[in-house]
């Protein structure tokens, strides 16, 4: 779809004959009439003739202020996902509605130029995989919105506004700030380096004395999970999807990537097994297609599955029935693990989480470690052995006796002094 010098009446005029092709009711196509007409009379007071992305973050800045998606509330957000979608259609000519999108991290201006620039010369120079940008992109953002909050550029940067910033991190995020300041003692080195500042600031950015401690991983006893599945309404067709894909990570421990991978050819009926490609690290798995999974899904496809030429199995409960993705996963999830009225406090409650309480259940069973890495699609024993510190009772069967010590080892040369 063509997205140059789009004025905003032809773009909202394409976008009302989509949503009405797609058989959006009056109702919601009225209530996005009303937030779009709001950035109309915006770009007419600031006299913007062509609407693209560089204006709807000017216009989310005005309207928000520089607030991180996650701090707005929830009619913030549904601002944010209204107004996105405008730069979704414009590129796509087409767009999912309903999905919780993530406000998108954009850079614009001359320190957004400076900071994308940095992240640039960091992949061209050290060949940074896409992980790492993506990495960058995420801590690199709040010093953009930062820098915007106090209306100044690299240039005119100060120690100050550096210390103060520095003094904003959440230290409770430890790991975040750790990181954060790793990147932003890189990214005032490239300035200094690239002549824009005059001062090298990289040696005032403090050093912290954070330690990477693995975390213990949630899980969930199978009490809970029987009461996250019973909580499930199969009688919809999102309920009926819903229900198939809580089986998958719950009874063979499915990643979400790879349960929306999960396509009609990985189902060998004829066998009862589910064969596939590990979306992580590439192996092929061969998992039971169990008569529960089995079942759920037939009643999915047959009942609850929208009719559609897509080969994935899963799909959006809302046109244009698109395939489902992670996040997705994580939000039904997360959605259904609220409805059961499981107590999550301090267990994070998403997909992962999951397939850590079937290791779990698998530990809890004696299952050798060998057989739960096969099940897990783990290439290494030492991935399983990370789910191993989910059971203490299974560590508890590792300690081994310590036999008393004779006396007489305190008596030998070189030991225990008597006064």
């Amino acid at each position: 779809m063509e997205t140059e010098k789009q004025e905003i009446d032809n773009l909202l005029n394409a976008l009302f004959d989509y949503l009405r092709g797609i058989h959006r009711s009056d109702g919601t196509i009225k209530r996005y009439r009303r937030k779009w007409q709001r950035l109309k009379e915006y770009m007419l007071q600031n006299q913007i003739k062509y609407y693209d992305a560089e204006v709807e973050q000017a216009y989310l800045r005005w309207a928000l202020g520089t607030k991180d998606y996650n701090e707005l509330n929830r009619k913030e957000k549904d601002l944010v996902n209204t107004i996105e979608v405008l730069c979704e259609f414009q590129k796509t000519g087409r767009l999912i509605m309903g999905t919780r999108k993530q406000r998108p991290r954009i850079f614009t201006g001359a320190t957004g130029k400076i900071i994308l620039d940095f992240i640039q010369n960091r992949e061209h120079t050290f060949k940074i995989s896409d992980k790492t940008i993506v990495s960058y992109v995420f801590h690199l953002h709040p010093f953009y919105r930062f820098m915007i909050s106090i209306g100044k550029d690299i240039p005119d940067i100060t120690a100050p506004d550096i210390l103060s910033y520095i003094e904003r991190m959440n230290p409770q995020l430890s790991a975040n700030k750790h990181v954060a300041l790793g990147l932003l003692r890189l990214f005032f080195q490239y300035v200094y380096d690239q002549q824009i500042l005059q001062v090298d600031y990289s040696r005032i950015i403090p050093k912290d004395n954070y330690k990477n401690q693995p975390k213990l991983p949630s899980s969930y006893t199978n009490e809970e999970i029987d009461t996250l599945l019973k909580a499930v309404d199969r009688g919809s067709p999102k309920g009926k999807r819903d229900y198939a894909i809580i089986l998958l990570a719950t009874k063979l421990g499915l990643r979400a990537s790879d349960i929306c991978e999960l396509k009609f050819e990985n189902l060998l009926w004829e066998r009862n097994i589910i064969a596939f490609n590990q979306r992580k690290t590439g192996t092929t798995t061969e998992l039971p297609l169990l008569p529960e999974i089995g079942n759920a899904i037939i009643n999915y496809l047959k009942h609850g599955r929208p009719v559609s030429n897509e080969s994935h199995c899963f799909l959006q409960v809302l046109s244009p029935y698109e395939r489902i993705h992670p996040y997705d996963v994580g939000n039904l999830v997360s959605r259904q693990m609220t409805l059961a009225r499981i107590n999550c406090e301090n267990r994070k409650h998403g997909p992962h989480a999951l397939r850590h309480s079937f290791a779990s259940a698998l530990l809890r069973e004696n299952v050798p470690l060998p057989v739960i890495s096969a099940a897990l699609g783990h290439i290494s024993l030492e991935s399983s052995m990370y789910y191993l510190r989910i059971d203490l009772n299974s560590l508890r069967k590792c300690v081994l006796d310590v036999p008393p010590i004779p006396s007489s080892f305190y008596k030998q040369i070189g030991g225990h002094c008597h006064a």
